[in-house]
């Protein structure tokens, strides 16, 4: 006979894992409640507000609206490994505002574009509004939602050259369009 705490204990999360990687960040003071739906970390939000004026954060809906990293630190228990935490609605994020060729951060939230084989440093992102992940591509032959989207950053480092695991594959991103 199963239980729940043995699902809980047993089963492995599969949300996006991170790291920021600037020595300072600016983010957007005090944070957003998340709306809508859960939003996992090291993923792209929209900002807004709520009928009491309140800062909003939901996931980005559409490739050329203004993108915030959601980046929350994770309060860890009881072994829990990062893949286990997300955003969930109603919570507050942290909030960071994304700056060219200064924001860098870790992300398991990526797919490669047809035509790449591996993550190498020089591909190109974008955060592509229906999977909820960065797709990386080739800078020479880019997705065609690139061009239109209002984030844009390149491949600076993979998870070969990390000293660490965040329990998941990680690529490192720099903004180079925000």
């Amino acid at each position: 006979m199963a239980t729940r705490q043995q699902i809980l204990l047993t089963q492995k999360g599969t949300h996006s894992v991170g790291n920021l990687n600037s020595l300072k960040v600016k983010t957007v003071a005090h944070g957003a409640t998340v709306i809508n739906a859960d939003i996992d970390n090291f993923t792209l939000g929209e900002l807004g507000f709520d009928v009491d004026g309140k800062r909003t954060v939901k996931q980005l809906a559409a490739k050329a609206n203004k993108a915030y990293l959601v980046a929350s630190p994770e309060a860890r228990y009881m072994g829990e490994d990062l893949v286990d935490f997300y955003n969930a609605v109603g919570e507050r994020a942290r909030i960071v505002i994304l700056e060219p060729a200064y924001t860098r951060f870790d992300t398991s939230a990526f797919t490669l574009n047809t035509g790449v084989t591996a993550v190498s440093r020089g591909l190109v992102a974008h955060f592509d509004v229906t999977t909820k992940k960065f797709i990386l591509s080739a800078a020479g032959t880019p997705h065609t939602d690139y061009a239109g989207s209002s984030a844009q950053f390149v491949v600076v480092s993979d998870e070969a050259d990390m000293e660490y695991s965040l329990g998941a594959a990680t690529v490192r991103l720099e903004v180079t369009k925000a």
